[in-house]
């Protein structure tokens, strides 16, 4: 990967540009670095080849921040997708599920007569239902949610979790949606990435990120452990850029 090839999406001298991606799900990590791919720019500008390529249902606008873009994420790359249908109309009422109250959070997209891929989101985090057989329109509704296995089922029932808390409270709690520890250092690469596709030199990415720790002079020498840190984050924001979509993105 050329990094004189990938686009500026951010000004990587401004922590602000990066500050919301503190409170985002990792699954906002994987939209930041497959936008900026070059790759995907040219195929979402052009609609070819298949979106599924890179992971998604449907292509997003690249020059959306994960807290405004809402990539629907396709089963293949995230195991947290429910695979639901629809049983009818539920008679109890802590069994209803209908989507026109939470509208606010609500994407979709229909690419077949028989299934829709639905995705709830604040731009935080994210819950994703595959309907099959049916719609989450005429709701309220009774949904049967299909799991099988133990490690596959763990990340469909953390979905599910989400999704019944959402459905009772209007809002996802704070414990079904705890802080990535790595985020501050995941935001980091992403400004190593932005500045040296700005043409950013080590030292001046160093001094900005650590500040007056780093020398003004002789840095390669005075400061040479910051100097490895500023090529570790160089060698992720160029693997990250090559391979957007194979992180640990998913896996939590």
């Amino acid at each position: 990967m050329h990094l004189e090839d990938v686009p500026v999406v951010a000004d990587w001298r401004n922590p602000a540009h990066y500050v919301s991606l503190l409170a985002c799900d990792r699954r906002a990590f994987a939209w930041e670095w497959l936008r900026r791919n070059p790759g995907y720019r040219s195929a979402a500008a052009s609609g070819t080849p298949d979106p599924g390529t890179f992971g998604l249902v449907a292509f997003a606008d690249p020059d959306l921040p994960a807290a405004d873009a809402r990539p629907i994420w396709a089963p293949k790359v995230d195991p947290h997708v429910l695979d639901t249908y629809v049983r009818g109309y539920a008679s109890e009422q802590d069994d209803q599920f209908d989507i026109r109250a939470l509208a606010e959070f609500v994407s979709v997209e229909i690419k077949d007569d028989t299934t829709e891929h639905w995705l709830l989101s604040n731009g935080q985090w994210y819950i994703r239902i595959d309907l099959h057989d049916g719609t989450l329109l005429g709701g309220p509704l009774l949904l049967d949610h299909h799991m099988q296995g133990l490690a596959s089922a763990e990340p469909k029932m953390v979905a599910l979790r989400r999704l019944i808390a959402l459905s009772r409270h209007g809002r996802l709690p704070a414990g079904l949606h705890p802080k990535e520890v790595r985020a501050a250092r995941w935001v980091l690469e992403l400004r190593t990435a932005d500045g040296l596709a700005a043409g950013a030199t080590q030292h001046a990415m160093a001094r900005s990120f650590f500040g007056q720790s780093v020398a003004l002079d002789r840095w390669k020498l005075e400061s040479a452990t910051y100097r490895l840190r500023i090529q570790r984050l160089a060698q992720a924001a160029r693997r990250n850029l090559s391979a957007p979509l194979n992180g640990p993105w998913f896996k939590n």
